[in-house]
């Protein structure tokens, strides 16, 4: 059998391949040693970045840049350190250093919009922002900077409706919901103005100032201006519920019930007429009254933490115990830190005969009073002692 030739070691070929071998070894060694360096490079800028050091990050990040120029991460990492530092114009260009090879490279065009907004330049930030949600119509993030320079070049109605789909998609978007309310706000004082200057004196002009009024707590304004609005047009709807929740807020619980039947003669299932006859009605002990008012106001709005109390006071007040357990407890699923609902029940589990979870209510009750959500002492006071008869008689 022939054997297979041997490679030899000689001159020529033999000493070229070993040669090339070596350039190839050492290539290959050399770029280990600069991807080691980068990552090592990268993990300092994140370190960084975490403690808020930007300007250092910024300086490691030139620095892996010169080991790898063209790289589209640290760029990226580049920009946006910048960015945070307010150096815009930087950050602009470095950002367009990476489209220049990507043009949808993913996040670069929403960073390179909100500098652009950073600067004032609301038309590029609205064109850069765009150009994202084409690669990425999912982007909340340039959903919501797209809002704002959209509210920034007067285009209100579409910069509301771009916070509202972020809320209907995410109701917990905070930042959506601060915005939102912003907008609301500002494109509710411009129709406002508009108006007035439409006709100061108009019913619509006093209508709306009277809202203003009830809106901050000045029931006594609300009630001067809503009495014009009757007086230039006893037809105005809504009239006698604005009357009737501005004399609530006052505490007249006798022009507040004349005003909130009439309201309901307009209205037969107007939610919150009867929620405020109910509260009157519970105030003067009148319970059974109470109920069914309460029925209409919890079918309509089903998540009113304040009307599923009433309602168990108002069960309560009647004898019906476990219905008062039932609407109380209701009412602390939807809202566990109100001081009312702790006080019902501490009261109603002593008449249940529940000591454990009646002192458990009374602590939660006293603890909330601490924080600051009640300034009413003396109630506290007496319920301490209260509680401390009641342990002595035990």
């Amino acid at each position: 059998m022939q054997s297979k030739p041997r490679t030899r070691l000689g001159a020529g070929a033999p000493l070229v391949s070993l040669g090339m071998f070596l350039v190839l070894a050492a290539g290959t060694a050399f770029a280990q040693d600069t991807s080691g360096n980068i990552e090592s490079l990268l993990s300092q800028a994140s370190l960084r970045e975490q403690n808020k050091d930007y300007e250092g990050a910024e300086r490691i990040y030139r620095q892996a840049l010169e080991a790898s120029p063209d790289d589209p991460e640290i760029l990226k990492r580049l920009g946006t350190v910048c960015e945070i530092q307010f150096k815009y114009q930087i950050a602009i260009q470095t950002f367009q250093q990476i489209l220049k090879r990507a043009p949808r490279y993913p996040g670069v065009n929403r960073l390179l919009g909100v500098s652009y907004y950073g600067l004032n330049r609301f038309s590029d930030a609205e064109r850069s922002l765009e150009e994202e949600l084409v690669a990425n119509p999912k982007d909340r993030e340039a959903r919501y900077y797209l809002a704002l320079v959209l509210s920034a070049q007067d285009k209100q109605a579409e910069s509301i409706h771009q916070l509202e789909n972020l809320v209907a998609e995410d109701p917990k978007d905070a930042a959506a919901l601060y915005q939102l309310t912003l907008f609301y706000k500002a494109a509710a004082e411009q129709t406002s103005l508009q108006l007035n200057q439409l006709d100061p004196d108009s019913e619509w002009t006093h209508a709306l100032r009277a809202q203003v009024f009830q809106d901050n707590g000045r029931p006594d304004e609300a009630i001067r201006e809503y009495s014009e609005v009757l007086r230039k047009n006893p037809e105005f709807p809504g009239i006698h519920f604005g009357l009737g929740q501005a004399y609530w807020t006052k505490k007249d619980s006798g022009h507040a019930t004349e005003q909130l039947n009439l309201a309901l003669k307009e209205d037969p299932q107007q939610p919150l007429a009867h929620y405020y006859l109910a509260d009157i009605l519970a105030e003067d002990k009148r319970f059974t009254e109470a109920l069914p008012h309460l029925q209409i106001t919890i079918a309509a709005y089903p998540q009113m933490a304040r009307a599923f109390f009433l309602l168990g006071k108002c069960y309560a007040g009647i004898g019906d115990l476990q219905q008062a357990l039932t609407a109380l407890n209701k009412a602390l699923q939807l809202d566990s830190n109100s001081k009312d609902v702790h006080y019902q029940l501490y009261q109603l589990y002593a008449r249940l005969g529940d000591k454990a979870e009646s002192q458990k209510h009374f602590e939660r009750f006293e603890a909330l009073t601490k924080e600051g959500q009640d300034k009413d002492t003396t109630l506290l006071e007496k319920l301490r002692e209260k509680s401390a008869a009641s342990n002595d008689a035990q």
